[in-house]
């Protein structure tokens, strides 16, 4: 049964709801409702999204809702993998690092490019053949592309030349809210659904542009899919909590263990089985964490010292040295040099 994450269905019903849709409605969608989103790994059936779009628009009247749903994903909606494709040094780059890692986020389609010399076609396949019940959230996700695609760019005219979608044609609110999106030129009840854009565009050198923190994350990111499809480790799915956590202090082993669903003595004892420990996990998520921030030019050490969850700037310092050998700044400036 094909699957998403709690982050991205979350991030949908979110949505939803700052567009007006009533929240307790469709967290009554999810079996355990708002309980089960809690958990940071669990994952939910993939047809989740598009009943709490198709409901979303039932209670607001927003036909529209999944293009406007769509229009707020960003990178960071997708953690680890959005990072990286944000640090992509072409759309292709970015493309291929989405396809190859849509499973830790969704299963509800698979995407892949197809380019020839005139146009590079973005096609979506979904898991589902109903094209009525897929409707909006094929809407939400073309829409996303169309976004971060313009973000990657720094390009807000470009780059869509054309959409195509298999169902078919909604009302007239929706068809001139895509054309604000996409254009013209969108149709509907086409073969395929699918985007087009220049095939110049996809090789274009972006400006934020960062290989080594790509490399970074691909090596994170291989870990994680390959412990999803093997049933994720324990350690994978403790250190994605404690990921979560710790932009608000330290979190302690009951914290952990409640946002995992289960009970401290529990994971106490199945960390110690595999020779683990929380303290350990927990150095090692802020270790993670400082790589990825550490490439990012806006954040100062003060800021890096908040977000790893540091009440000082010297403990973060000092914690900094002690994984790589180097003060952070030090570091930064290293990372410069290599970038040119």
């Amino acid at each position: 049964m094909p699957t998403v994450s709690t982050a991205y269905l979350l991030k949908i019903i979110e949505s939803s709801v700052a567009l007006g849709a009533p929240e307790d409605a469709l967290y009554d969608l999810v079996a355990g409702g708002r309980a089960a989103l809690a958990h940071p790994y669990a994952r939910l059936p993939a047809e989740l999204t598009a009943k709490v779009l198709n409901r979303a628009a039932d209670d607001t009247g927003i036909d529209s809702i999944g293009l406007r749903v769509g229009m707020q994903f960003r990178p960071a909606t997708f953690l680890d993998v959005g990072y990286a494709l944000a640090a992509a040094s072409t759309i292709r780059e970015a493309l291929d690092i989405n396809s190859r890692y849509q499973p830790l986020t969704q299963e509800v389609a698979r995407t892949r490019l197809d380019v020839d010399r005139k146009e590079a076609r973005i096609i979506f396949e979904p898991a589902y053949e109903d094209a009525e019940m897929m409707r909006r959230i094929t809407e939400a996700v073309l829409a996303g592309y169309a976004s971060i695609g313009r973000l990657l760019l720094w390009d807000q005219e470009r780059p869509v030349a054309c959409v195509q979608f298999r169902h078919r044609e909604p009302c007239e609110e929706t068809r001139a809210f895509g054309r604000t999106l996409f254009g013209d030129d969108v149709r509907y009840g086409a073969p395929v659904d699918m985007m087009v854009i220049e095939a110049g565009l996809v090789a274009r050198t972006l400006p934020n542009a960062n290989p080594p923190l790509v490399q970074l994350l691909e090596g994170r990111l291989n870990a994680r899919l390959g412990a999803y499809q093997a049933a994720s480790s324990l350690r994978m799915l403790v250190i994605g909590g404690l990921h979560r956590q710790i932009r608000q202090g330290k979190p302690s082993l009951a914290d952990t263990a409640k946002l995992l669903g289960m009970s401290g003595r529990t994971l106490r004892r199945r960390l110690q089985e595999e020779g683990l420990s929380h303290s350990e996990l927990l150095a090692a998520a802020r270790k993670e964490a400082a790589e990825v921030y550490i490439h990012e030019d806006k954040l100062t050490l003060a800021d890096m010292a908040g977000l790893l969850g540091y009440g000082d700037q010297t403990a973060f310092m000092r914690a900094f040295k002690g994984w790589f050998g180097e003060a952070p700044g030090a570091y930064r400036e290293k990372l410069r040099r290599r970038r040119g």
